[in-house]
């Protein structure tokens, strides 16, 4: 009897823990597949813009267009992040919303 009580209440204090781990887990696999989408819809327009600067020599070489446009579609400045409004950021944005409603 005293070994089921103490798995019920080892259950009860470790429950909301291997929630929050769990929780943490499925926000960090959406939040993945929201950079891999967005990746996915950045990395020709880097290139794009990469092939135009070495063309129309914006930038002494190839090297320094593609330091220069490297971080294109994050944030700078007071411009926001490009792309979070695809279908797979906008469900790590909501999951990551429903545990702050549930606080």
């Amino acid at each position: 009897m005293k070994n089921v009580l103490f798995v019920i209440l080892a259950l009860t204090l470790c429950g909301p823990a291997v929630a929050d781990e769990s929780r943490d887990a499925k926000q960090a696999q959406l939040d993945g597949a929201c950079e891999v989408a967005r990746q996915k819809k950045l990395i020709p327009l880097r290139k794009r813009f990469v092939e135009e600067c070495v063309a129309n020599k914006e930038l002494p070489n190839r090297e320094e267009c593609e330091r220069f446009y490297s971080d294109y579609g994050n944030r700078m400045g007071g411009r926001a992040p490009l792309y979070y409004d695809l279908p797979e950021c906008e469900a790590a944005f909501d999951y990551r919303q429903s545990q702050r409603s549930r606080n």
